[in-house]
């Protein structure tokens, strides 16, 4: 099958790869970030939660603790489960080896659709499924190397488009069969609003029960939602997926602007995951508890953080 990737790729891959690895930049490689330090934070909501968004090493970007220590932390503040994610291999064999070294947690895997598995490549996909264990459960659509990243921040590197002439192309529907074969998770990844849209209809049509619509606030260069567009995304059965970044940065204003879009969503359809890991970050039970604190000062109920810290990603799952 051949690599589905944007047009520009076969203008810029050859300079690309010849300067610098786009995975991390040579500012980034040049960069000591400051160790991440264990702030120990505990929260009501940490025990029994599920974080869906879990970057660790080993990665090609600086991580700031690898798979196991990010299981092994988890599990110490009580919780229930991680999703292993990378941008740009599957880790549903990092989830088997981590399970088999820290029981007691529930540890996944998944793998996103970027130019180093083939970009929209069905194989890939359905390799990760026979992965021994049956751990990798969510699949993303493109992240890192989507073409709504790619194009937005003028960089001239590869991309992986997922439509053309406002229509998913062939292969991103052959994903989404098999994710509904195997029962497993769609996240959305970094498309536009546009194609958003088009990946729920699809999705709802091919009888994908399981989606989330990934970081929707996060930045204009990911997928970027108005209430309107997130509350229609909700009535397709999606999850809406808020990270903590919007707790750890300090700034009132955007904790006030969070908590207004998931109460405009509702809590029936939200999850919360720490989306942390780079060096120098919060580790990612601490950046959940960030993101607890915040929300229940900003008035939501025990309930209401138990559903979307333990509840809503437990039902993802298939956690009983």
């Amino acid at each position: 099958m051949p690599l589905l990737l944007g047009v520009a790729a076969t203008v810029v891959i050859a300079t690309t790869v010849a300067t610098q690895d786009h995975r991390q930049s040579a500012a980034d490689a040049a960069r000591i970030p400051a160790p991440t330090v264990d702030q120990k934070l505990d929260d009501p909501a940490l025990k029994g939660a599920v974080d869906m968004h879990v970057h660790s090493d080993p990665d090609s970007y600086r991580r700031s603790v690898d798979a196991f220590e990010a299981a092994t932390i988890a599990k110490s503040r009580g919780m229930r489960g991680i999703v292993l994610k990378n941008h740009f291999s599957q880790t549903a064999g990092l989830a088997y080896l981590v399970r088999k070294q820290i029981p007691g947690i529930d540890v996944f895997g998944g793998i996103a659709l970027n130019t180093p598995v083939g970009g929209i490549n069905p194989e890939a996909v359905r390799h990760m499924t026979e992965i021994r264990g049956g751990y990798g459960k969510v699949v993303w659509m493109p992240t890192h190397d989507s073409e709504q990243e790619v194009v937005t921040l003028k960089e001239a590197r590869p991309f992986v488009p997922v439509s053309s002439n406002g229509k998913l192309l062939p292969p991103v529907l052959e994903v989404l069969d098999m994710i509904a074969e195997h029962d497993l998770v769609l996240a959305t990844g970094h498309v536009t609003a546009d194609e958003l849209f088009l990946l729920l209809k699809a999705a709802r049509e091919r009888n994908v029960k399981r989606i989330i619509v990934t970081h929707p606030r996060l930045g204009k260069e990911y997928t970027y939602l108005d209430v309107k567009q997130m509350q229609q995304a909700a009535m397709y059965g999606a999850y809406l997926e808020f990270v903590s970044t919007f707790a750890t940065r300090n700034n009132a204003a955007l904790i006030k602007e969070t908590a207004g879009s998931i109460r405009d969503v509702g809590t029936a359809s939200v999850i919360i995951s720490s989306d942390t890991g780079l060096a120098g970050t919060p580790l990612h039970p601490d950046a959940l508890a960030m993101a607890a604190r915040a929300l229940r000062a900003q008035g939501f109920t025990e309930p209401e953080l138990n559903r979307m810290f333990k509840e809503n990603p437990a039902k993802l799952l298939g956690l009983p």
